[in-house]
């Protein structure tokens, strides 16, 4: 019987996501498909069904029943060469342990920043910003714009999500959780306010073997924007922005195998993810597409020798990924690097406590 409604749990919330995503807006998200922690970003993001440190607020708050000590995590990233700042804040906290299911609960940040945007859509004064070659005043195709830095409008990009998260085991195999987020974004002189739920799922279908299984914005997010845009084009040279948009549901679903190996002192695993998406993305956007459903693969494996040394390989969308991460006893330190070669390579390293 318990089975069957872990059943009717799992297929109700991809049966409200897909039904949702029916009114979503394209890429709304797309700040909250990178994840955080550097150890589960070495591993290509296949962490879903790992999920065992502060960094499941993101990948699945089901997993954080299984953190024993509450923990506080960071994660600074400099993404494509130093064009994108990205950090992250998480702390986790066992709230109770009892034979009717452990609790847990934590808070989640992810911040986006990419700085010194220029703004010319303001610009059209005859002699400073083009070549009023006509002399009617206004800027025309084929008229020569003139690069001025003191008259460009240099605005920031700022992309935030916080989370409150909350895990119940069932059993000792089958754990469940939550998030509600908050999303906040400013570019300019526009903001956009938003609110959104994950729900999650985490099976333990043998002691090394496990399931995972979160499905992220499963009603979808709405975002309400509002704020002015300067425009050279209108009569006042600004006009008021007042939209919404929503961001569409991702499920992410992965299984994941760790093997002890008492010859090498260690323990490796293997972990392999993929994230559905109902947004109709075409196969350049994503590793594969058939109708509206399209995905993203995550490959990753590591070995942890002696709970002391990690490390780590993966495939992120078709990118290398790799890390390396050291334990000294309550505090912990990962690096990961992902490969791109059309902009730049990103590194990414997150520092960890845990304490009681």
């Amino acid at each position: 019987m318990r089975k069957l409604t872990y059943k009717i749990i799992a297929i109700s919330i991809v049966v409200l996501g897909m039904a949702a995503s029916c009114h979503a807006t394209k890429l709304a998200g797309e700040f909250l498909t990178t994840g955080f922690g550097a150890r589960a970003l070495g591993m290509g993001g296949a962490f879903v069904s790992i999920a065992d440190d502060a960094s499941a607020i993101y990948w699945n708050p089901a997993g954080l029943v299984q953190l024993q000590r509450s923990q506080i995590l960071f994660m600074h990233s400099e993404r494509f060469g130093g064009l994108v700042d990205y950090n992250c804040f998480g702390f986790s906290r066992p709230l109770s342990r009892a034979e009717s299911g452990d609790v847990a609960g934590g808070i989640g940040l992810i911040w986006l920043r990419v700085s010194d945007i220029a703004f010319t859509s303001h610009l059209d004064e005859p002699g400073e910003d083009f070549i009023d070659s006509n002399g009617n005043g206004t800027w025309d195709p084929g008229e020569r714009r003139l690069w001025r830095p003191d008259r460009v409008r240099w605005e920031s990009d700022n992309e935030i999500a916080g989370f409150i998260s909350y895990s119940r085991s069932l059993d000792s195999q089958t754990s469940l959780g939550i998030n509600v987020k908050l999303i906040w974004k400013e570019i300019a002189d526009i903001t956009a306010l938003g609110f959104g739920l994950d729900a999650a799922l985490l099976h333990n279908i043998s002691a090394n073997w496990k399931v995972g299984l979160n499905l992220q914005d499963i009603t979808t997010t709405p975002l309400y924007w509002d704020g002015w845009y300067y425009s050279a084009d209108t009569p006042s040279g600004k006009y008021k922005v007042s939209s919404k948009e929503t961001i569409y549901p991702t499920l992410k679903v992965g299984s994941s195998y760790q093997l002890p190996l008492q010859s090498l002192s260690g323990t490796i695993a293997i972990a392999a993810d993929c994230d559905f998406k109902f947004e109709g993305l075409s196969e350049d956007e994503v590793d594969f597409s058939i109708g509206k459903v399209s995905g993203d693969i995550h490959l990753g494996t590591f070995y942890e020798y002696s709970k002391m040394i990690l490390v780590s390989l993966g495939m992120d969308r078709k990118r290398l990924c790799a890390g390396i991460g050291l334990r000294l006893g309550r505090f912990s330190i990962d690096y990961a690097f992902w490969r791109d070669t059309e902009i730049d390579n990103t590194h990414r390293i997150s520092a960890s406590m845990n304490f009681d």
